[in-house]
């Protein structure tokens, strides 16, 4: 895309649209009467047998009498209000003689009694009586002859122009163009964390007309919109100003300026038949790029018609273009043999509705209202060149998809608008940059272009510029253990805390402290160049006080220590039969059978559900048999590791030994890791020769303590 450039030192002066200072439309006619849209501003008849209303007297527009049989008719631009009464800012056009079959002299003689007025709002009417062509701006709307010795201006004859040599020139004047004394930029020296505002000095208008003022925005010089259209009017060259630098400016074609109506100042109505044409520069062609589109709309009803297209002209089928589909707003995009659309909600008729259209690497995208409205996955990669001009209003080849509606505020961007940034665009019209939008070492500007209620816009003023300074990242918030926690109960604690607020898309590294109290445990102290927001250290001590911090750093610096945050791993006891039923099934006098063997019942499964290594005991209810007592080889017991290092097995009961009937040492530091925390306690019976038949049973209790 053509770049445009801005140099600036301390303010930039570069790039300044002229201000619109021109004379507007106005002319006259002879009818033989008036249409709707013209006013009257006197009649004549004629002395000229056969001929158009020359050699003519002239009669006042409130005679009574008979009409004479010629008007003429005067008429402006549809905006303005013309009328032929003499008060208020009116002018005196011609002087009469008399109401009826009256001579006339040059508005600027005082010596008729009566007068024949135009008024004009907004704006003036200024008149001259030349002996020649009318000054530039004025149009020739009657001649006047008169006999009077070296006088011509009065007792005079009226004709058409410009058929006697005194011509009446007539214009409207007095359009003074707005004016803003500066556009000011804050903050001045920024970071990504805060959004730009564009700032205005005072905003006049010598002629009382209401201002609005219109922004655009410049990084390192180059505009972001490749097109803005605040919808002022220049009547002069029928074209409504781009603000973005590119000179897109569009030509009108039928539609109507409105300088009260639209959402900001003044806006175009379409009536199903006019248009609004922007050409076919360089930077509305896209290609793949991607782009967004912004604009105000309101319709009265439910339609199928074109905001801006760049799509449709003869025998195109490639480019892109902002619809409404039966009142719902639709981004299409083509290129060549594929077409993508997303569709949004449908516009609440004869309101105004924000609308932004984007194409990203992810598809097709629209917003209304600042919110997300509808999506497509696919024409996130079509090339979209063409070369046929945009349009507004219509389709790009204007026998098409007519808006009836208001336009406002139309822009182009070419790149996609995040969410935040379409939000900010939404609320403020473009006042704002939203943070998102900047990058580090960005020098950013604005510019504000005044325009009033007429459509005239006056010079733009460019703003200081903003640069923006690398952010260091802010201090994070810990997340766990909480400050205070005496309740920590794993011991291979996962510190963890929230992602640094670091807005340049850095890297950020993070430094967990750790420090222990009273001393009696290790820990290392600092584990630096952490790139995740947690860590899980080695096997921490319990009941011992630890304090623990993070800090945050990027390539630009590093944030504050967080706050300290302290817990204590408090040691808790506890054991579970995770099995804790073992069936040995029926079995015959002086039969064997074990929880050790293939195809025997499962042994009883206990684990450590505490933190700490504990030591373990075990006795019996009762001996299963009553023919023999517990210590009895018929009931018989061993423990093993059910993981690899559950247990101290030189310091445990691993091979088979009698159930005593008193308490006894099973197991060993029988560990708390989750994977080693799980013994085994096998079970090995013999049925006694003199033992009676029946169920057989017995409980067996385990208590856990802390070794020392």
């Amino acid at each position: 895309m053509r770049a445009v450039v801005l140099l600036w030192c301390l303010a930039l002066a570069v790039l300044v649209l002229v201000p619109d200072a021109r004379a507007a439309t106005f002319a006259c006619e002879v009818r033989a009467s008036c249409l709707s849209n013209q006013t009257l501003l006197i009649r004549l008849n004629s002395s000229e047998t056969g001929q158009t209303p020359n050699n003519s007297h002239a009669q006042l527009v409130n005679y009574t009498g008979t009409a004479y049989p010629y008007s003429v008719c005067c008429w402006t631009d549809a905006y303005r209000a013309l009328n032929n009464t003499c008060t208020g800012n009116s002018l005196r056009v011609l002087g009469l003689e008399s109401t009826n079959n009256s001579h006339v002299q040059a508005g600027t003689n005082a010596t008729y009694a009566w007068s024949a007025c135009l008024n004009v709002t907004p704006a003036d009417l200024t008149c001259e009586y030349q002996n020649s062509a009318c000054s530039a701006g004025y149009t020739g709307i009657l001649s006047i002859a008169s006999s009077e010795p070296g006088d011509n201006t009065t007792n005079a004859h009226v004709a058409e122009f410009p058929y006697y040599t005194r011509r009446v020139c007539c214009a409207i004047t007095g359009l003074t163009p707005p004016a803003v004394a500066f556009a000011n930029l804050t903050p001045i020296n920024t970071t990504k964390r805060q959004d730009l505002l564009c700032g205005n000095g005072t905003v006049s208008d010598a002629d009382g007309d209401t201002v609005t003022l219109h922004y655009n925005w410049y990084r390192n010089g180059t505009s972001v919109t490749v097109l803005g259209l605040p919808m002022d009017y220049d009547d002069v060259s029928g074209v409504t100003h781009d603000i973005s630098g590119y000179a897109n400016h569009g030509a009108v074609n039928g539609s109507l300026f409105l300088p009260v109506g639209g959402q900001v100042g003044g806006a175009f109505s379409f009536d199903g038949g006019g248009s609004i044409s922007v050409g076919n520069d360089t930077e509305l062609a896209i290609g793949t790029d991607a782009f967004s589109i912004a604009a105000w709309v309101l319709i009265g009803f439910p339609q199928s018609a074109a905001v801006i297209d760049k799509k449709n002209g003869t025998g195109v089928t490639r480019g892109y273009g902002l619809f409404l589909t039966a009142g719902s707003p639709r981004l299409t995009v083509a290129d060549g043999s594929s077409s993508s659309s997303a569709t949004g909600s449908a516009l609440v008729n004869d309101e105004w509705t924000h609308i932004v259209a984007l194409r990203n690497a992810s598809g097709l995208f629209l917003y209304q209202q600042g919110s997300l409205a509808g999506s497509s996955a696919s024409g996130g990669d079509y090339d979209l060149r063409n070369p046929i001009a945009a349009v507004i209003g219509a389709n790009s080849s204007l026998v098409d998809y007519n808006i009836n509606g208001r336009i406002d505020e139309l822009m182009v961007f070419g790149r996609a608008l995040t969410p935040a940034e379409i939000d900010t665009l939404y609320r403020t019209n473009n006042q704002r940059l939203n943070r998102s939008e900047m990058q580090k070492s960005d020098l950013w500007n604005c510019s504000i272009t005044p325009v009033d209620s007429t459509g005239l816009n006056g010079s733009t003023a460019f703003s200081n510029g903003s640069f923006v300074n690398a952010s260091t990242p802010l201090e994070v918030n810990l997340s766990y253990p909480a400050h205070n926690n005496q309740s920590v109960f794993e011991r291979f604690v996962n510190f963890s805390w929230t992602a640094a607020d670091e807005p340049d898309g850095d890297q950020v590294n993070y430094t967990l402290y750790t420090v222990v109290a009273p001393g009696a445990c290790g820990v290392q102290a600092t584990v630096s160049n952490i790139q995740t927001t947690n860590y899980t250290y080695g096997e921490l001590c319990v009941d011992q006080l630890y304090n623990w911090t993070v800090r945050a750093c990027d390539v630009d610096g590093c944030s504050a220590n967080t706050t300290i945050f302290n817990f204590t791993v408090a040691s808790v006891i506890g054991i579970a039969l995770n099995v804790n039923a073992t069936e040995f099934g029926t079995l015959a006098l002086g039969q064997s059978n074990t929880t050790d063997g293939p195809g025997g019942p499962p042994p009883l499964v206990l684990e450590n559900t505490g933190n700490v290594l504990v030591n373990v005991t075990l006795n019996a209810s009762q001996s299963p048999f009553a023919s023999v007592g517990l210590g009895d080889t018929a009931f018989q017991y061993r423990v093993a590791a059910n993981e690899t290092g559950s247990l101290n097995a030189s310091g445990s009961q691993t091979t088979y030994t009698p159930v005593p009937s008193g308490v006894t040492h099973a197991i060993k530091q029988l560990n708390h890791s989750d994977a080693a925390d799980a013994a085994n306690v096998h079970t090995n019976i013999t049925v006694p020769g003199a033992e009676p038949p029946g169920a057989k049973t017995t409980n067996l209790t385990f208590r856990a303590t802390i070794t020392t």
